[in-house]
């Protein structure tokens, strides 16, 4: 029986056992005795009464307010007794579950977080790579870094499970601590492949970079891009450039952002030295002086359509005097890499070696390397 239907019950045997005791005083207290001898006749008068005073008993109606008070002092402490919390705080009554024990352990069961060989499964089976189900763990996002350590391959929790072993930075092994490579490039190739799990084709991937001595502007966590059979590459050619000078480490795992698993890679870590050949060292938003000759500049530009960013330069260039006058032209950093980008391009597409020279002259006016790349292959 619930609490509050006990309470309810008491309450009522408690105004049933009132309402009986009250009565019982009432009949003990109202039975008549013996008849009296009848007294001679007197008028009410007599006693300075008036008449219809004598027809009453005062005693009767002091006996029934006093059984009337004690129904309620009985009702009263019963309710007190009732609803008193035991103990010295309150007491919470826990609801039964509306689910029999059976359903209960499946409901948990299907609460658990799924194993990391699980959940890999349970992913590869879904085409839509945007609703893909969290595996039970908690849903993590892109700017999240995760802290976990490395996984051990001897662990149980990771038993079945496709984790990272072949790890690359641009060509180069994974490589930690002093004798880390030092690339020609602000945009490497990191990549990884996945311990062989049968019927396992197709796996998702997490890649994290931050700097080796902390956090830098360019720390990371994106998906990356699944090959076949079970790799994964995150290439930075199709993204921001990472930064001259500066130190890295990456790690990859094998399930995508989305979910919170474990399972991570040991750290690889690179350095980028202060000159690269594919990029100019240049800041976006900060003005750039080159001096070029008026013929130089009117080379590169039937190379390249004058467009808005460069309009600077044919207006300046035509201006000479003569084809040997120095013209100086002024444009932001993210101008000028657009511009070589588009000579290297135009070079690189055609095998044209004097293209090449134009790439060249221009990087080395920005004080850039002599021999700029900007991730195109050169001949």
């Amino acid at each position: 029986m619930k609490p509050s239907r006990r309470a309810g019950w008491v309450v009522v045997l408690a105004a049933v056992a009132g309402a009986v005791l009250g009565g019982f005083v009432l009949r003990r207290r109202g039975r008549p005795g013996p008849p009296p001898a009848a007294p001679a006749a007197r008028s009410a008068g007599e006693f300075g009464l008036p008449a219809a005073a004598s027809s009453s008993d005062p005693s009767r109606s002091l006996v029934r307010m006093a059984a009337g008070a004690g129904i309620v002092v009985v009702l009263a402490i019963f309710t007190v007794i009732v609803t008193r919390p035991s103990g010295s705080g309150s007491r919470v009554t826990a609801r039964p579950s509306p689910y029999p024990a059976a359903s209960r352990a499946l409901i948990s069961e299907r609460l658990r977080p799924l194993s990391l060989g699980e959940c890999q499964a349970a992913i590869a089976d879904q085409l839509d790579p945007i609703g893909q189900q969290a595996c039970g763990y908690e849903t993590a996002g892109l700017d999240r870094l995760y802290d976990e350590p490395s996984a051990d391959p001897a662990d149980p929790r990771y038993a079945g499970a496709a984790l990272p072993t072949g790890l690359s930075t641009d060509g180069r092994n994974c490589v930690a601590g002093p004798g880390r490579p030092v690339l020609d490039t602000v945009r490497p190739t990191l990549s990884a492949s996945f311990t062989a799990v049968p019927g396992l084709r197709r796996i998702g991937s997490t890649f994290q970079i931050t700097g080796v001595y902390g956090r830098t502007a360019e720390d990371q966590q994106l998906p990356g891009d699944p090959g076949d059979p079970l790799t994964a590459t995150m290439d930075f050619r199709w993204g921001k450039p990472l930064r001259h000078g500066e130190s890295y480490r990456w790690r990859v795992r094998g399930t995508p952002p989305a979910v919170g698993a474990a399972g991570w890679s040991p750290w690889c870590e690179f350095t980028i030295p202060e000159s690269t050949p594919d990029d100019l060292g240049l800041d976006d938003d900060r003005d750039y002086r080159a001096v070029l000759t008026a013929a130089e500049w009117l080379k590169i530009l039937n190379v390249v359509p004058v467009s808005a960013p460069y309009v600077p330069i044919d207006t300046a260039a035509k201006a000479a005097t003569s084809p040997a006058t120095q013209v100086p032209v002024t444009l932001t950093g993210r101008a000028w890499f657009l511009l070589v980008n588009d000579l290297a391009y135009q070079a690189s597409d055609n095998d044209d070696q004097a293209i090449w020279k134009l790439a060249d002259l221009l990087s080395s006016a920005l004080g850039g390397p002599d021999r700029p790349t900007m991730g195109h292959p050169r001949t």
